[in-house]
């Protein structure tokens, strides 16, 4: 239980957003051309193994869902998204979690995007050769 409260701790501190209100109208999006609720997202690892980013731009208008699931369809963490915000940025941790596959969703009223995200550890193996024809050492 503790893993989980420290992965949606860490889950809910990354989200930042950045709130920029826009003088456009709910319906649409002037300077994009985006109908309300249209959103971009982008996802990929960090230089750390165990975390990775997930980026969205949208139009001002419609809330959006992020919800992080395992491969059983158990919703790890979910993240409510401001009708009013226009970018989300986060630094995911998955550190906590064990290997297996997972899913990271986006979505409004009318769009959903999945990204799969999976865990594999590789474990090391070390490898020690000692020779059977070692010749005694000299003085």
């Amino acid at each position: 239980m503790t893993i989980m409260k420290s992965i949606i701790r860490s889950f809910a501190l990354v989200l930042a957003l950045g709130a920029s209100v826009l003088t456009a109208s709910a319906a649409h999006d002037p300077e994009t051309g985006k109908a309300a609720g249209d959103f971009q997202s982008n996802v990929f690892k960090s230089k750390n193994a165990t975390k990775f980013y997930c980026f969205v731009d949208k139009v001002v208008g419609k809330s959006l869902t992020i919800t992080l699931r395992d491969e059983n369809n158990r919703i790890l963490n979910e993240q409510f998204v401001s009708k009013n915000a226009t970018h989300v940025a986060q630094l995911i941790d998955l550190s906590q979690l064990e290997d297996g596959n997972y899913s990271l969703s986006i979505s409004d009223a009318n769009k959903m995007v999945v990204h799969p995200v999976r865990i594999a550890t590789a474990s090391a193996v070390k490898y020690i050769y000692v020779s059977e024809d070692a010749a005694p050492a000299t003085k």
